[in-house]
């Protein structure tokens, strides 16, 4: 029966061999060798690099288990919370709790996951955690900002971000598209520079899906500005607001169309005005 066999070392010519098989011949002619025999032969030809990476085996091994051992003393637990932010509508309390509850230690605690229970408190906008030696966080909170009532039961941010929250203040009001925040933020600002001379403030700006743009003024009134050549028909209007309010021909509560080519339609004065 043929054994296969495999040698490191010096070959029968006393040339340093090549790793390799060598097939035998008869059993009676193969030389038995135990392995203990082998274990030693090993270790006279190549000692210092079987030594070597035994060694190395068990440092990493040990530094491995070691590391295991550090990361979850006692001493490393997350037991502190720092809380910084400019904050007016969150509740540090709740803020406090939530971070109470962060289960890990400085090595291992799951920051994504404490921002992500953080996120849920009302009024948070971005929380942003960092580690601090040894055994604490630093839970920096971006507070919501608000400057509009958006729809029926929403606020607007300053990033033109709807999101929801308790609140009684005094805010325009706006309606449209979801992803329009920020736009109509933008126009909100332009429409008061317009109205401002007029001793009037926009309190509510809605914009339709296909464009169109209305305003609801603080004495109540109401002008429809459409989608096309809106800065041309408001600043055409502005223009005769003075002479038309000192006459009464705009009630409080009046609607004005601004989508005439040459003039405005006026409903709730009993007429109607053109240039």
């Amino acid at each position: 029966m043929a054994v296969s066999s495999v040698t490191w070392g010096r070959s029968t010519g006393g040339k340093r061999g090549k790793l390799g098989a060598t097939v035998g011949g008869r059993r009676g002619q193969e030389r038995a060798e135990s392995p203990l025999i082998k274990v030693g032969r090993l270790l006279r030809q190549h000692g210092r690099n079987v030594l070597g990476v035994v060694a190395l085996v068990i440092l990493v091994l040990g530094g491995v288990s070691g590391l295991r051992w550090v990361i979850h003393r006692p001493y490393f637990q997350i037991r502190h919370a720092v809380i910084t932010g400019d904050l007016h509508q969150v509740d540090r309390a709740l803020v406090a709790k939530a971070a109470e509850r962060v289960q890990g230690s400085f090595f291992s605690v799951d920051l994504a996951a404490a921002a992500s229970e953080l996120k849920a408190i009302p009024w948070i906008r971005a929380v942003h955690l960092r580690r601090v030696w040894p055994d604490a966080l630093e839970v920096q909170v971006e507070e919501q900002n608000p400057v509009a009532y958006w729809g029926d039961d929403a606020l607007l941010n300053e990033h033109g971000e709807p999101f929801e929250a308790d609140y009684l203040g005094e805010l325009p009001h706006f309606v449209g598209p979801r992803e329009a925040g920020q736009d109509m933020i933008q126009a909100w600002q332009h429409f008061n520079q317009w109205v401002k001379p007029l001793g009037r403030r926009v309190d509510g700006v809605e914009l339709s899906a296909r464009g169109a743009w209305t305003l609801s003024l603080d004495d109540g009134t109401q002008w429809r500005v459409g989608r096309d050549q809106v800065d041309n028909r408001v600043q055409r209007f502005v223009q005769v607001y003075p002479e038309l309010h000192k006459a009464g021909v705009i009630p409080p509560g009046g609607k004005v169309d601004l989508r005439y080519a040459n003039g405005f339609a006026i409903s709730g004065a009993g007429g109607s005005a053109e240039e």
